[in-house]
């Protein structure tokens, strides 16, 4: 199931939860603080999923990619960067091209749909500003991230 958010004037909240027959039947409490659109306000993308090893976007990502067009369409003078980021397995190098290439995927998908390209960047970071411990699958899967941050309003 996919929970998204969002109110003019804030970033949108998405969220994808995976839930068995006998979860499905119980009530869920969750408090989701939204943010602001403000200069430099910065969104983790929590369902924008690529196949491994490729900047190729998973089906499941247009659900999220679908609300940041909206957001870009309701706010025509917001301007953002899109940030790939991997974890640390395999070559430097590697990461670097993986992860600006994934964010570029995100950045043409805005574009295709009208979105004007003065209106956003692109850039990849490798695996150079992990979130989480790089020693742990969960931690990498934290660290395998795309990102927007706010750069003009």
């Amino acid at each position: 199931y996919t929970l998204t958010v969002n109110r003019k004037g804030y970033l949108f909240y998405t969220e994808l939860y995976e839930l068995s027959k006998k979860q499905a039947d119980s009530t869920y409490k969750k408090d989701i603080p939204l943010q602001p659109i403000e200069l430099n306000s910065k969104l983790v993308f929590k369902n924008i999923q690529f196949e491994t090893n490729s900047a190729e976007l998973k089906p499941i990502s247009l659900i999220e990619l679908d609300k940041l067009l909206l957001l870009m369409q309701e706010n025509p003078t917001l301007a953002i960067q899109i940030n790939g980021h991997t974890d640390n397995t395999g070559n430097e190098a590697i990461n670097q091209t993986l992860s600006s290439a994934r964010a570029k995927a995100v950045a043409n998908y805005l574009f295709t749909k009208g979105i004007a390209p003065s209106r956003l960047k692109y850039k990849g970071y490798g695996a150079t500003q992990p979130v989480a411990d790089n020693n742990t699958e969960e931690g990498k899967a934290k660290n395998r991230r795309t990102e927007m941050i706010v750069t003009a309003l």
